[in-house]
């Protein structure tokens, strides 16, 4: 495992020197709880924001379940990498601002297969959900 850690810091170095960041990014812990949400919508979101505003590196996965479609989900725009998985599921609204995100590490897959796992957004009145991903800076390797 320290060769690992060791291979990722090397590589997140790599990275800042690349894309000109500096040490003080904003680093913030990910989660893994995946289709499991908390007793109610509002409180869901309230910890998504407090999770991740201002965010720029999440250290684990970034789980976006039970959004409903009325929430301003613009503090995601800060988030450039993803260690772990990116799961988007269980939601009703239309756009997903993830513009910055440039890498999805997959060092954790959702369901041992997926870095990427978007699934079941769509609102209950019937009409679309997830309409648009703004994923126009992530990468491939």
């Amino acid at each position: 495992m320290k060769q690992a850690t060791v291979l990722y810091c090397l590589d997140f170095f790599l990275t800042c020197l690349l894309f000109g960041s500096s040490w003080s990014q904003s680093v913030c812990a990910g989660t893994e709880n995946k289709l499991s949400t908390l007793s109610d919508l509002e409180q869901q979101y309230r910890t998504l924001r407090k999770y991740y505003e201002s965010c720029e590196v999440v250290m684990g996965n970034l789980e976006i379940t039970s959004i409903d479609r009325s929430r301003d989900l613009t503090f995601l725009r800060s988030i450039r990498e993803v260690t772990g998985y990116v799961l988007v599921a269980l939601n009703q609204f239309d756009y997903l601002p993830l513009e910055n995100l440039r890498i999805i590490r997959g060092t954790k897959l959702y369901e041992d297969h997926y870095s990427l796992a978007i699934f079941l957004n769509y609102r209950h009145d019937g009409n679309f959900g997830l309409r648009q991903l703004g994923l126009r800076n992530l990468t491939g390797e």
